[in-house]
This record gives C-alpha cells, sequence and structure tokens, in this order.
C-alpha cells in the first residue's frame, strides 16, 4: 500500500513566524526538527496501518525543509524546485490509497489564521478558481483527485482545519495549534501533537474506503490578484493571459495539472 504525504512548515505546532520558515531566520533549523518529526509521526501511523511505502513531497520554501537523513525505510522524499506539480509533485507516479496535507494553514483571503497565505506569502493576494476562492490545501487535494486519489488527512491551525474539514469533506483533522494572529498562536506541546497525528494518520489509513475524492473539473478559469502591478501588466503581454484589474490576471488551465504548470512558471521563471 502506497501513501502520499504533502507536507508544509506553516500549520506544524510552534511554528508562528518568519523567522522560521526559511534559512535567513535564526530558528530555521528548529523548525525544520519540528516540520520532520510531524511528517515521521504521519509515516509511523500509517505504517501501523499496513502501509508499506510513502511519498513525502517537501513543498514550503526552498523544498529542502525536511531532514532527508530521518526519512525512514519505505519513504521516498520529493525536493526542491521547480517541479510542475508544486505541492504534489509524486502524486502522478503509481497507485495511491490516499493523499494526507500535513502542516497546511489558512489561505491568502482568509482574515485569520497564522500566516496564512496561497502559494506565495509576498506575491499572492487571491486565487480563484471558476469563481470560488482555493487555497492551498483545495489546490492539493483536487490535484491529488485529479489523479484518482482520495484525501485522508489533514492538519494545520484551528483557523484552517475549522474551514477546511468541512469543505473537504469527511477527513481525519488534526488541529495542531491556535492562532492568535497573524504571527502569533498558542500550541500543545510537539510530543503531544506528534501522538495525535500518528494516531490520525493510522485511523485514516483504515478507513480509506470512506476517503472523499476531491474534483474540480476543468476548464478551469483562473483569477489571480497579485501584490505587483507591474507583473500583472507584463503577464498580459503573453496570449495566455488577460488583465481583469490592476493586480489581477486571469487564464485558462484545462485541469489542475495544468494549474499547477503555470504557478510553476509564475513563481520560479525570471531570467539570468
Amino acid at each position: 500500500m502506497r501513501l502520499f504525504i504533502s507536507a508544509d512548515i506553516e500549520g506544524v505546532a510552534g511554528i508562528v513566524s518568519r523567522d522560521q520558515a526559511g534559512p535567513e531566520g535564526f530558528e530555521y533549523a528548529a523548525a525544520r526538527e519540528l516540520m520532520t518529526n510531524e511528517v515521521l509521526a504521519v509515516v509511523r501511523g500509517a505504517q501501523a496501518a499496513g502501509v508499506t511505502e510513502c511519498v513525502v513531497c517537501d513543498s514550503h520554501g526552498n523544498g529542502l525543509s525536511i531532514l532527508a537523513d530521518r526519512m525512514p525505510p519505505g519513504t521516498w522524499l520529493v525536493r526542491s524546485w521547480p517541479r510542475p506539480l508544486m505541492m504534489m509533485q509524486g502524486i502522478e507516479v503509481g497507485d495511491y490509497i490516499g493523499a494526507m496535507l500535513i502542516g497546511y494553514h489558512a489561505g491568502a483571503a482568509d482574515s485569520a489564521g497564522t500566516m496564512a497565505h496561497t502559494m506565495s506569502s509576498r506575491g499572492i493576494r487571491s486565487v480563484k478558481l471558476n469563481g470560488r476562492e482555493a487555497d492551498e490545501a483545495f489546490i492539493s487535494a483536487a490535484t491529488a483527485g485529479q489523479f484518482g486519489v482520495p484525501l485522508l488527512m489533514i492538519s494545520g491551525d484551528d483557523v484552517f482545519v475549522e474551514k477546511n474539514g468541512p469543505a473537504l469533506g469527511p477527513v481525519e483533522q488534526v488541529v495542531t495549534k491556535r492562532s492568535l494572529g497573524m504571527f502569533s498562536g498558542m500550541s500543545p506541546s510537539p510530543e503531544t501533537v506528534c501522538a495525535a497525528l500518528e494516531a490520525a494518520a493510522s485511523r485514516a489509513v483504515a478507513a480509506r474506503q470512506k476517503a472523499p475524492l476531491v474534483k474540480q473539473d476543468g476548464p478551469i478559469e483562473v483569477e489571480l490578484t497579485l501584490v505587483d502591478r507591474l507583473a500583472v501588466e507584463v503577464l498580459d503581454f503573453l496570449p495566455m493571459f488577460r488583465r481583469l484589474g490592476a493586480n489581477t490576471i486571469g487564464f485558462r488551465a484545462d485541469d489542475m495539472a495544468a494549474l499547477s504548470r503555470a504557478f510553476a512558471f509564475l513563481l520560479f521563471f525570471k531570467l539570468s
């Protein structure tokens, strides 16, 4: 049995600040440990329920946050960027019993949630798919759905879980912390959260036959509101894009995989 795990860092217990989110931050080394430990807890729980192979996608920042030397036998680790399926790279390879979204967070348009953003905390203000606001969890779950992989479990702060639990269907949910603001939160001990994640992962695998398949049918009309007005102006030079407002660009994607490839281009293309 194969399981796919997409892991972000902002929804991990104890993560509340940009000082923890990248190599320039003084707490990044400790944050990597916290993120890795939560992923390992999920792997342990899944393996206890019969999973024989886990593909773990490091989906935060530079894509190098999870400590590779801590990964146990039976795991594959997707690292670094760019990659065409972004936070779900690897979901297209082989059969999975399901996917889990670990350490996720609220979206850019949400008024609450610790370190809330969608795809780029400094570059994107809003993402809409066919007129509906979408966050990273929906984009990831719908990408899994395109490949026939159901969603088994989510984890993150209380704002993220309270919104996405009902929206994504009957999946296992683990609240890792209580959001107190954009850059503040209150967490149980990491040991407590890891124990909850391990138990939830086992339950999720055992209940996989009831897991929902999250779908976003194409074609998909995408609206992106960006921070950089000039970027919108320049993207409008390309036939794929059309300017919808001062800071909003639109385009059409055939499916979620095509949407992910467009995001990969927008976030990582630059001239040397």
